[in-house]
């Protein structure tokens, strides 16, 4: 199995982090911002399995979607299966919205594949002009 081929199934959960909240001063669209956010954090054994250095870009997929951050080894470890996402525009991009009827996003424990890639991690600007694509707008 090639280095390109691996994945491995996780459990996704997002939640506040410093850095993202210090990011949300001024402007979502810097790239102080997108450092903060377009993260994952995972268990260092689960980052070896996937052949895995800090700063690699990986792809994560969920029902909902897919997209291409940084990975991180977390300092919370061992929590092998788990993946640790900032919120932002970059985790929102793979959670459901809630299904219990009271109008909140499953931002916990979302079945997600993770896998290697050398595709590029897309600005905060290509996502918001991805999502007006599909509303009818145009690019901001």
């Amino acid at each position: 199995m090639t280095h390109k081929d691996k994945s491995l199934k996780v459990l996704l959960t997002t939640g506040r982090t410093i850095e993202q909240g210090k990011s949300l001063v001024g402007t979502k669209l810097t790239t102080k911002a997108k450092q903060a956010t377009a993260v994952c954090f995972l268990d260092p054994e689960d980052m070896e399995k996937l052949q895995l250095e800090e700063e690699d870009n990986i792809k994560i997929t969920t029902s909902e979607g897919m997209i291409v951050v940084r990975a991180k080894k977390s300092n919370e470890a061992p929590h092998p299966g788990i993946a640790f996402m900032p919120l932002g525009i970059y985790a929102n991009w793979l959670i459901p919205p809630g299904d219990a009827g009271i109008g909140v996003p499953q931002y916990k424990e979302v079945e997600a594949t993770i896998a290697p890639t050398k595709e590029g991690i897309p600005s905060v600007v290509q996502l918001i002009n991805e999502l007006r694509k599909v509303k009818g707008k145009k690019d901001v």
